[in-house]
C-alpha cells in the first residue's frame, strides 16, 4: 500500500452547518455558547435562526459567538420552518453535513468528531442525550415507531441510562434534537413539513428519508445534555407543558393520517386514538388541571378543521 508523502496536506474536515433555532432562550443560551465553544472539530459553523425573541437571547448569541450566522425573523416560526430556514442557508453554502441542534443543549468536546465519523454519504448520526438536569437519566425518543398506534417503541426515554443504551445501533426514527444529517439528504428529500410547526416533523422527514433508502445511527459514545422542553413553558413546567400537549395531540393525527396504508388504517387508529384522549380527557378534569385538558381538546379540534401550522402561542394555553 502506499503510504502518504510526510508533506501531502492532511484531508479536509467536512464541514458542518449547526442550526440552531432560538426562541426566547435567554436563560440557557449562555451555557450553550461556551460548551460550543468547547468543541473540538475543526471545521463548524453556527447558524442561529431567531424566531422574533424578545429577551435579547439572539443579540447575546450573536456576542458569544461573534462568527455564527443570525437569521433574524419577525415571527415566530417553530422547529419546522426554522430549521428549514437554517438548512436552506447550509445548501446555498455548500456545507457537507447539517447538524440540528436545540439551543438548550449543552454539548461535550468531543460529540460532534464522533457524530462525523459516523456519519457518512447516505448515513445519519444522533448522540445519547441525557437530561440536564439529572445526567443519569436518558432524554430521547430514538427507536422505533409503530405507526398503526402512532407511538414510539422500544425507546430508553426517561430511563436510567445503562450498557444497552451505551450500544450503537440503527434505529427508525429520533429526535433532532440533536442530529447530524448529510446535506445532499434535504436536496434529495426535501425540507420539513411546516405544517407541523413544531413536534413530530423529524418523525416525518426521517420516515421520508429511510424510505428513500438512508441509514439512522445511534452513536451513544457522542454525548450531550438536553433541558427538555426550555423554549416550550415556564420554568418548571415539566415535560408536558399544555403548549407541548396540543401541539402533539395535534400533530400525531396529521402524521398518521400522513403515512397511513388505506382510510381504513387511519380510521382505526382515528378510533383507538380519540378513546385514548376521552380517557386522559376525564382524567385531567378529576385532577384539576385545565390548561392540559383545553390543550388535548383544542388540538383534536384544530386538527379536524385543518388548522395547521403556527396556531397557538406558548402563551395561549
Amino acid at each position: 500500500m502506499k503510504q502518504p508523502s510526510m508533506t501531502q496536506a492532511p484531508a479536509r474536515a467536512p464541514s458542518v452547518g449547526i442550526v440552531a433555532v432560538n426562541y426566547n432562550g435567554a436563560a440557557f443560551v449562555g451555557e450553550f455558547a461556551e460548551s460550543l465553544r468547547r468543541v473540538r472539530y475543526p471545521n463548524f459553523r453556527l447558524i442561529v435562526v431567531d424566531s422574533a425573541s424578545t429577551d435579547g437571547s439572539a443579540d447575546e448569541l450573536a456576542r458569544l459567538v461573534p462568527d455564527a450566522v443570525l437569521l433574524r425573523s419577525d415571527e415566530n416560526l417553530g422547529t419546522a420552518a426554522g430549521n428549514n430556514r437554517g438548512i436552506a442557508y447550509c445548501l446555498e453554502h455548500a456545507f457537507d453535513y447539517v447538524l440540528l441542534l436545540n439551543n438548550d443543549t449543552v454539548l461535550t468536546e468531543d460529540f460532534l468528531d464522533r457524530l462525523v465519523a459516523a456519519a457518512g454519504e447516505r448515513t445519519l448520526a444522533v448522540p445519547k442525550i441525557l437530561y440536564y438536569y439529572d445526567r443519569r437519566l436518558i432524554s430521547t425518543h430514538a427507536g422505533g415507531f409503530d405507526w398503526r398506534r402512532g407511538v414510539f417503541r422500544h425507546t430508553f426515554h426517561g430511563r436510567p441510562d445503562s450498557a444497552a443504551a451505551s450500544s450503537p445501533r440503527e434505529l427508525e426514527t429520533a429526535s433532532f434534537c440533536c442530529a447530524l444529517v448529510p446535506a445532499a439528504a434535504f436536496r434529495e428529500v426535501g425540507l420539513l413539513d411546516e405544517r407541523f410547526f413544531m413536534y413530530y416533523e423529524e418523525t416525518d422527514w426521517l420516515r421520508q428519508a429511510r424510505d428513500r433508502g438512508y441509514r439512522l445511527l445511534y452513536r451513544p459514545e457522542a454525548v450531550i445534555y438536553h433541558r427538555e422542553s426550555a423554549s416550550s413553558g415556564p420554568p418548571g413546567a415539566g415535560w408536558m407543558t399544555p403548549f407541548k400537549h396540543y401541539y402533539a395531540t395535534r400533530n400525531r393525527l396529521y402524521l398518521v393520517r400522513k403515512h397511513s396504508s388505506s382510510r381504513g388504517a387511519y380510521a382505526l387508529f382515528a378510533a383507538y386514538f380519540l378513546a385514548g384522549r376521552l380517557a386522559y380527557l376525564a382524567l385531567y378534569l378529576v385532577r384539576r388541571r385545565p390548561r392540559l385538558a383545553r390543550a388535548l381538546v383544542r388540538g383534536v379540534l384544530d386538527y379536524y378543521r385543518g388548522r395547521m401550522g403556527c396556531t397557538v402561542e406558548v402563551g395561549d394555553l
